[in-house]
Order: structure tokens, then sequence, then C-alpha cells
């Protein structure tokens, strides 16, 4: 080990791009930020024009580049859904490997996966790369409690738990760590520099997938208008790809036909981090609903970082875990039973002042979540 440890955090195929990058993408940019503040990091990421602040770590193309910064380093972080040749590197130069490994659920219902002659197969791509992550993985990194426990029990079937391990640690703290959603300190110092700016009083914050209802927010905002509701919504990421073009070719559609053009929109070009902040600092709420499904039992949503930094109150669904933390944590409204008329009435009490803002949340720094994650790297870097 040199004087000073080398970590290298790979980004697999998430976007770095201030214009592009997405929920993973920004939570692994801001987890290199923390590290940078301890270690030499590296980021292998594609080179970008406006690549987002990476803190003091610098990045690493793909290809020779990256392959070096893996030879050289002493541990690698891997994300969800990661470069399977680069895992395969960090095993053959037996490096410390980390990983935040979730069970590719979600993949199970894009349409680039379901519209494939065999979807099953299609799927395996995500699958294999997922299980290759579960057998070399020396130290795991959840989001929260629930995603732990998830991942305990898939260790405990694939052979990764041992007798030993619970002798060692009845926590399995030598093996997982739990960092939950939130932000660095770089991040909130640029949000806090962002002037406000309103574009719409709600906002859908994040990707529209097809685990999610965003027509729901469409069709609350017509019952909103037919209230005589002065109320605005705006759908932040509505850059179609080939896995959102048709749920926001509908979106688009709806908008249209329901006469919502001036209270509706969808913002379909590329938008830079700090636009962004100015959106989501000047928003009354931001909304979030999904359907009932795995995918959302199972996972923690990153859009709640906007909540935790912003003190803005999300609207959300209750299905699963981030339903869950809104409530106990009183980060908005839940809605018990969801529809566009239960919507409605959350979107109007909010306008009307009578939903609170939660405030920022600084239990959620990453500096602070972090430290007993990076005292546990020191200290297995020394063992050897």
């Amino acid at each position: 080990m040199t004087d000073r440890t080398t970590v290298v955090v790979d980004a697999g195929s998430y976007s770095l791009s201030e214009t592009s990058i997405a929920g993973v993408g920004q939570r692994l940019t801001e987890i290199a930020q923390v590290l940078s503040q301890r270690y030499t990091v590296r980021v292998i990421a594609s080179t970008a024009s406006d690549m987002v602040d990476l803190g003091a770590a610098h990045q690493a193309a793909p290809g020779e580049e990256a392959a070096r910064a893996i030879a050289t380093a002493d541990a690698v972080i891997f994300f969800d859904t990661p470069d399977r040749n680069r895992i395969e590197l960090a095993v053959a130069h037996r490096k410390l490997i980390i990983g935040e490994c979730r069970a590719p659920i979600e993949h199970m219902s894009y349409p680039s996966v379901l519209a494939c002659a065999d979807p099953t197969g299609e799927h395996q791509r995500f699958l294999g790369t997922y299980r290759r992550m579960l057998q070399v993985t020396h130290h795991f990194l959840c989001r929260s409690g629930v995603e732990r426990a998830v991942l305990l029990s898939t260790l405990c079937a694939f052979g990764r738990i041992t007798p030993a391990d619970i002798a060692r640690s009845s926590t399995l703290d030598h093996l997982i760590s739990t960092v939950p959603v939130g932000f660095s300190r770089r991040g909130l110092e640029a949000a806090d520099a962002a002037e406000p700016v309103h574009l719409a009083d709600f906002l859908w914050t994040g990707g529209i997938w097809s685990f999610f209802d965003p027509m729901m927010l469409v069709e609350a905002m017509r019952i909103l208008r037919d209230r005589g509701v002065d109320a605005s919504a705006a759908f932040l990421h509505a850059v179609p790809t080939p896995d959102t073009l048709s749920t926001i070719t509908r979106l688009g559609r709806a908008i249209e036909d329901f006469g919502l053009g001036d209270r509706v929109h969808l913002h379909t070009k590329p938008l830079a981090l700090s636009e962004r902040d100015q959106y989501v600092k000047a928003a009354l709420a931001y909304v979030c609903v999904a359907r009932p499904g795995a995918e959302n039992e199972t996972g923690t949503r990153l859009r709640l970082r906007d909540t935790w930094l912003h003190g803005v109150p999300t609207v959300i669904d209750p299905y699963g875990i981030s339903g869950d933390l809104v409530d106990r944590e009183d980060l908005g409204v839940v809605l018990r039973e969801p529809s566009a008329d239960s919507l409605a009435d959350a979107l109007q009490r909010v306008k009307s002042g009578a939903v609170g803002r939660p405030g920022r949340r600084m239990e959620r720094l990453y500096e602070n979540s972090m430290a007993a994650f990076m005292d546990w790297l020191d200290e297995e870097l020394r063992r050897g």
C-alpha cells in the first residue's frame, strides 16, 4: 500500500456529463467527492465536455487509462450495471472489490428488453453481471436497511456468508456498509449557490420509467384546472430514451388532448445540474408516484435526495420503502390510495400552504454517513 490509498470508482455505463447524468451517476459522483478528501481517487467514466464536479478526484477514460487505474489501485468500487470486463480486470489484479449491487429487477420491465425475441435471454446480460459481482465483491454498499436485508438473504443463498463471518461480526459490518441516499458537501454548496428559478409548482424530478405512473400527475393537473386551482407541473427529465420514449409520447398526447399545454411542461432539452438546482429550489413539491411492484418494494428512490437536500416536500405512493421513508421522516405526503383524485387533493393542499416544508436534513450528508465505511476500508487495507 502506498502512503496515500488509491481508490478507483467505476461509473460503468453511467454518464457523468452535467446534462445527462442520472440518479446513480450523481450518487457515485458525490461519493467520489467525499472519498477524494481522504484518498487518491480516479473515476472511470466516458469523457464529456461538461463533466460534473468530481471534487479532488480525477477522471480516467475507459480503455487503457481505466486498465492502468485499476492495476495501480488499492480498491475498486463498482455501482449498478457495472462493466463486466473491468470487473474481471479487478479480479485478475487481486484488488479489494467493493460493490453497490442491486438485483436487476427493474430491467425486466424495460421496453428495450421486452421488445427482444427472447426477453429472458436479454435480461441475462444484467443478471449475469449481478451474479458475478455477488461472487467477487469483498464488501457491499447498501442504500437502506431494507436493501441491506434483501442483500443478506441473497448472500446467504449464494454461500457468501459463512459461520466464520457470523463469528467475526453478528451484524456482518465487515461485509456490508449502509450508506443512505444523501448528498455531499460540494453538492450542498452548489445547491446553495443556485438562484431559485420558477419552472413549475410541482416537479417530477426523476426518470419516467415504466414502473412509475407519471400519467397520474397529468390527470391530477386536469382535475385541479377543473376545480379552478391555479397550478403548474413539469417533468424535468423528459429527454426520450429507448426505454422512456413510449411513455413520454403518451404523456405529450394526453397533455395536448386535455388542453394542459399552459399547465404541464415536458422538459425535453438536456438539463444541467446547476439549472436543475434552480428549478427544484423554487418548486412547491416533488411528485413521484409508482405502481405496486417488486422494484419499488426493494429499492430506495434516489430522487429523495432532492427533499433531503432542498427541504421541499415529496408527494409519493405507499408502495415500498420510499413511501415508508417519507412517512417516517415527515418528508411530505404519502398517498394511501393513489389515484388522480387523491393526488390532486394532495397537490391542492400543498398549493394552499397546508403542507409544511420538511427542511434540509444534514444527517444525510455523505461526509457523515460514509465515515464508518472509510474507517473499515482503512482497516481492511492495513490488514492486507
